[in-house]
């Protein structure tokens, strides 16, 4: 096959090969691994009087765990807004849960925001993992999942997909 026949054909292979890379992707795996200080918990009681349909709310400072998201390891790099509403009991203070919770985070980070909520996390093991629902800024279109304190460790991990 001489060059001018070849030149149309690598024309059209040109073409083909962009639509058919972005037909095939389905986006950037990036695991995020944070140590966690916990913030006083705030509990609302919800009537009528006992535990089920309390609500549990507290901040989580993240810290690098490794070098990440551009900082070093042990910078602070955001914080996360953690909320649950109790199908079970707990006492005074918010430890000792028996049950289901209904879990919701936000996630502030360099570059954006990670939302996450899941229904019916049991309390009893952990981790409690929640399923990753939106993002903004460089997280717009995330999903995955984020474990809070797996093996009962001051940690986060964040399984993530990114567009």
């Amino acid at each position: 096959m001489g060059v001018r026949k070849l030149l149309p054909l690598l024309a059209v292979v040109s073409l083909l090969v962009p639509a058919t890379a972005g037909a095939t992707h389905h986006g950037t795996a990036e695991t995020l691994t944070f140590r966690i200080f916990q913030t006083a918990t705030i509990r609302t009681a919800q009537p009528p009087a006992g535990d089920a349909g309390d609500i549990f709310t507290t901040m989580l400072i993240l810290y690098n765990s490794t070098d990440q998201l551009g900082k070093k390891t042990g910078a602070t790099v955001g914080n996360m807004k953690f909320s649950y509403t109790l199908q079970g009991s707990c006492s005074t203070t918010g430890s000792g849960c028996k049950g289901t919770a209904d879990i919701t985070t936000v996630s502030k980070l360099p570059g954006g925001t990670i939302s996450a909520s899941s229904p019916k996390v049991p309390l009893s093991k952990t981790p409690y993992v929640v399923m990753v629902t939106g993002g903004t800024g460089v997280y717009k279109g995330v999903t995955g999942t984020v474990q809070v304190a797996p093996a009962g460790d001051a940690l986060n991990i964040y399984k993530l997909v990114l567009p």
